[in-house]
């Protein structure tokens, strides 16, 4: 079966491109020059140059107020993962054949492996949105915070199995541009 790249399908494609990039973005800054342990650490260390003690609770919490903007940028863009989500949704519906498992389990023997990722990095983002959303409205659906911590570990554990099926997927683009020139990148952008 060829994939038909109309122009919802696009528009769906790299809304959550621009999703999960974003996404991944912000997590990357979380686990690195936004990390509030690193940066509490900093704080203290250059107020107590200066002649200024501030406990580390202290620091820790200016730390978090500094990469507060960040998880509200985590939040639009998960919003816009939600809407690509409906948005498949919506596509399958109207064509339920299109469904990946079923597109996995139909799939010749020489396209399983790029039928199952696509299938995995499905599953894997609906995983994803719906622990975060379990993540942010927790309260609203009854849970205490230390009710979903195991929600906020699924959801941190699933994002490592996103980003290696992302990285397998933009494998799989590069080799069909270098290899079977089949356009496909000029197919996304352009369609058929």
């Amino acid at each position: 079966m060829k994939p038909q790249f109309t122009l919802f399908y696009r528009i769906w494609h790299w809304t959550m491109a621009f999703s999960v990039i974003g996404l991944l973005g912000t997590v990357a800054l979380r686990k690195s020059f936004l990390s509030w342990r690193s940066n509490a650490e900093v704080i203290q260390t250059q107020l107590a140059s200066v002649g200024t003690d501030v406990s580390f609770e202290s620091a820790k919490m200016v730390a978090k107020a500094i990469r507060a903007p960040m998880w509200e940028w985590h939040y639009i863009f998960a919003l816009f993962l939600a809407i690509s989500i409906v948005m498949r949704l919506v596509m399958v519906f109207r064509d339920p054949k299109i469904f990946p498992l079923l597109v996995f389990i139909r799939a010749p023997k020489e396209e399983k492996l790029q039928r199952g990722t696509y299938f995995f990095l499905c599953f894997s983002l609906m995983v994803m949105a719906l622990s975060g959303g379990t993540l942010y409205f927790y309260e609203f659906l009854g849970f205490t915070k230390e009710g979903v911590h195991w929600v906020k570990e699924l959801h941190e554990n699933v994002m490592y199995a996103v980003l290696l099926f992302v990285s397998m997927h933009l494998a799989g683009v590069f080799r069909h541009e270098l290899v079977t020139k089949e356009g496909i990148v000029s197919k996304m952008i352009h369609g058929d």
